[in-house]
């Protein structure tokens, strides 16, 4: 029986690797300065079709399940921010039928699609110049960012931005992040503390002269 991963290889696989990408079967990663993108095939568990989701990962902070990324084995569903290639919003699904010829036809029609959308999407989302650095607290309290649809629960993302922002020593962000998260943070108790200690970090005193 052909099977999907042969027409990833030839057709999805070469389009990805020209854009720096490394990996084989159905995952496929790289490394774009401070974050880890990851595109992944998923297959339905009925079969006859596929999606394609995106996955972003900061490098300087755990996956969500609490582990340091590692570009070369992270998962796309392992990623703080995550979503799905799609020519319009919501789902997009290509269908397939069971012969080589049919799924080299769908997964040239993803390939496309990453490349006039997926791509973009990545792009917008990197670089010093990225929405994950640059939105404030205010901002992202009041809903006035996009991260071009690669989104978590907003308590997941305000911890994100918090650590993020610890990690490059902007502890007044980092802690104003941190109270977002807790003011949202519902039965989620298993982040109270981290969010909690986040949240009383200040910056230390210039020493006097």
């Amino acid at each position: 029986m052909p099977r999907l991963e042969s027409s990833i290889k030839d057709h999805l696989s070469p389009v990805l690797k020209s854009d720096g990408f490394f990996g084989s079967g159905r995952t496929f990663r790289r490394i774009s300065g401070d974050l880890i993108h990851v595109l992944n095939v998923q297959g339905s568990r009925h079969g006859g079709r596929f999606a394609v989701n995106l996955g972003i990962q900061p490098r300087c902070i755990p996956d969500v399940v609490g582990n340091s990324p590692d570009a070369t084995k992270i998962r796309e569903e392992l990623c703080e921010f995550r979503q799905r290639l799609s020519e319009a919003k919501g789902d997009q699904w290509w269908e397939h039928e069971g012969s080589k010829e049919s799924m080299d036809v769908a997964v040239r029609a993803a390939a496309s699609v990453y490349t006039t959308i997926g791509r973009r999407l990545f792009s917008e989302l990197s670089g010093p110049e990225s929405p994950l650095h640059k939105v404030t607290p205010t901002q992202f309290e009041a809903g006035h960012y996009s991260f071009s649809g690669f989104r978590s629960t907003k308590v997941r993302m305000a911890r994100s931005l918090a650590l993020m922002r610890q990690s490059v020593g902007n502890l007044v962000d980092a802690s104003a992040f941190a109270r977002i998260a807790l003011a949202n943070l519902g039965v989620a108790h298993s982040l109270r503390a981290e969010l909690e200690a986040l949240s009383c970090i200040k910056p230390q005193a210039e020493p006097s002269t």
